[in-house]
């Protein structure tokens, strides 16, 4: 990889499957370290205009040397951003796209322009299968959550997993096995359940290959929401921050919304800041029915025992 670049020595790389506390995460390093946020530069809607499809593995779906020099650029805050315009989108958000970006290219040019910060943490979860390569020169942290919570959130949000047939390929390539990747298949279960099932699939497999890494921080979101505090004091010791007990104080006050009454985030709403995290990965009861309860169980023991029930 190339090393003459601004943020080279000591970027950060914050990734992990979709609705893991990516952003979180992101979010309580730059707070109390010198690290600007780029937010999802590799998400193939509204990221680089460089990036034609999502979750890059180097060496498989990409060149090695393409994907270099894609991130050079980038850790030289070089690189031009698409519109990101979605159908869905109101008058006023295209406007605001128009005019101003979106939050991709936003926080890019906020990190080029106006901070004067020291170091770049990249948010990305469409990085995740990128991270195998990337930790030879750079520190991942790697969001993780529970499967059912997972699955929960998934629904909540109505996401889709488009890139499963893709990427069972693109895995192939380097060698891992997705011979079970067919028993997730039912057509009565909700498509982002099924989804979200061959999500978590596909990174049991992949983390089998990454989890002795040195350069990678399994971070479980599920740590965060009943035990915030201890959460972030393992992460900025691992990240070597400097904290006092008043700082992990604030910073947890802050990311577990204790103080709401809420125990659940509206639907479709991302980011929700009007609940108790705390009960984050207990939701799911009221979003999935008894069946897909039983679906997303079933497929856990499936994934855990590597494909023998």
């Amino acid at each position: 990889m190339f090393k003459n670049n601004k943020y080279s020595k000591n970027p950060i790389i914050v990734s992990g499957m979709p609705r893991t506390a990516t952003t979180i995460v992101g979010k309580l390093i730059s707070n109390k370290s010198r690290y600007s946020v780029v937010y999802e530069p590799f998400n193939s809607s509204q990221g680089l205009n460089t990036i034609d499809i999502n979750y890059l593995i180097p060496g498989s779906n990409i060149m090695e040397n393409d994907f270099d020099r894609i991130l050079d650029n980038l850790l030289n805050l070089k690189g031009s951003f698409k519109l990101g315009k979605n159908k869905n989108d109101s008058v006023f958000k295209k406007l605001i796209k128009y005019t101003f970006g979106n939050q991709s290219s936003i926080s890019f040019n906020k990190a080029k322009y106006f901070d004067r910060n020291t170091g770049l943490l990249i948010k990305d979860p469409f990085l995740l299968f990128a991270s195998e390569y990337l930790s030879n020169n750079y520190r991942i942290i790697m969001c993780e959550r529970p499967l059912l919570p997972l699955v929960g959130s998934f629904k909540r949000m109505s996401w889709a997993f488009h890139e499963y047939t893709r990427l069972l390929k693109d895995f192939n390539n380097i060698g891992l096995d997705t011979n079970n990747s067919k028993k997730f298949d039912d057509s009565n279960i909700s498509p982002f359940v099924v989804g979200a099932v061959q999500f978590f699939y596909l990174y049991t497999i992949f983390k089998d290959r990454i989890v002795n890494k040195e350069n990678i921080y399994f971070f479980n979101q599920h740590d965060l929401s009943v035990n915030p505090k201890n959460s972030i004091s393992s992460l900025f010791n691992w990240l070597n921050i400097e904290y006092s007990k008043k700082d992990i104080n604030k910073i947890a006050m802050s990311v577990s919304g204790s103080s709401k009454k809420h125990k659940s985030p509206k639907k479709g709403v991302q980011h929700d800041r009007m609940y108790n995290k705390k009960h984050a990965n207990e939701y799911f009861e009221s979003i999935l029915s008894e069946d897909e309860i039983k679906y997303v169980k079933k497929c856990e023991i499936l994934i855990c025992s590597g494909g023998e029930i």
